[in-house]
C-alpha cells in the first residue's frame, strides 16, 4: 500500500499487525476477480510484472507461481524487503504516484487494492498506463466510492482501526483514466455484494461474486483491466 503524505511510514510501523488488518476471505476473492476474472486467459510465464503496494507478499506469491517475472513495488522498505528475499525477485520502494520506472518497461502492472491510500488515486492509475508496453495490460482492484458512506461511519463508531488515507473511486472514473491514458478493451467486474465481515452470509456472497461483471457497480470492491 502507498501514501505520500505524513503517513508514508504508516505501513512499515505497523510492522507484525500488517496482517491484522487484512481478512483471508477477501484476499482469496480478490486474488480470484484478478487472475480467474479480469485477466483469465491470460499467461503470466515470462512475462515482466510489476505488482504495485505489495505489502506482506500474498498476491506476489499469485504472481511468482504463475511464472512471471516479477518486481514488487511498496513504500514501506522492511516490506519490499521481505517479499524480495522470500520469493527471490526485484524488490523497489517508491511511491505509486511517481513510479521510478521508465515508459512502457513492464507486460504486466497488477495492484490490489493499493490506489485508495494515495493522495490522488487517478495519478497512480495513469502512472501505471505510463509503465505499460504495447501490447500489455494494467489490472487493479479497489474499493467502490458507493460504499464510502459505509466507511466512514464504521470509523466514527470506531470499528474500523485502520488509520491510513483513504480515497476511494467510483468504477466508472476508474475506466475513464484509463481511456483517456491510451488503454483499450477495457472491463470491469466486482465482488462483496455487501460487507463480508458478516461470516454466516459468505457461502452466499461467494456465488453471489459469480456475477461481478454485471453487479460491480454495486459491490464493495471493483477490478478493472485495459491493455494498451
Amino acid at each position: 500500500m502507498i501514501s505520500k503524505a505524513n503517513k508514508t511510514n504508516y505501513y512499515e510501523e505497523l510492522g507484525d499487525k500488517f496482517e491484522e488488518y487484512m481478512s483471508d476471505y477477501d484476499v482469496e476473492r480478490r486474488q480470484h476477480l484478478i487472475f480467474s476474472t479480469l485477466l483469465k486467459g491470460n499467461h503470466l510465464q515470462g512475462r515482466q510484472v510489476l505488482e504495485i503496494g505489495s505489502g506482506t507478499g500474498r498476491i506476489s506469491k499469485t504472481i511468482k507461481s504463475l511464472g512471471g517475472e516479477l518486481t514488487v513495488l511498496d513504500v514501506g522498505a522492511g516490506l519490499v524487503a521481505g517479499v524480495a528475499r522470500g520469493l527471490h525477485c526485484q524488490g523497489v520502494v517508491g511511491d505509486a504516484l511517481c513510479l521510478p520506472f521508465g515508459d512502457r518497461a513492464f507486460d504486466l502492472i497488477i495492484s490490489s487494492d493499493c490506489i485508495e491510500h494515495t493522495l490522488d488515486p487517478v495519478l497512480a492509475i495513469r502512472e501505471m498506463c505510463r509503465v505499460c508496453a504495447p501490447e500489455g495490460a494494467v489490472c487493479l482492484t479497489t474499493p467502490n466510492r458507493i460504499w464510502y458512506p459505509v466507511l466512514r461511519m464504521s470509523q466514527k463508531l470506531g470499528w474500523r482501526k485502520y488509520a491510513g488515507i483513504e480515497n476511494w473511486i467510483y468504477p466508472g472514473h476508474a475506466a475513464s483514466v484509463m481511456r483517456s491514458a491510451g488503454m483499450t478493451n477495457i472491463s470491469l467486474a466486482g465482488c462483496h455484494l455487501w460487507p463480508f465481515q458478516v461470516k454466516f452470509t459468505r457461502p452466499l456472497l461467494k456465488r453471489l461474486d459469480a456475477l461481478g461483471r454485471w453487479l460491480y457497480p454495486s459491490m464493495i470492491n471493483f477490478g478493472v483491466v485495459g491493455r494498451k
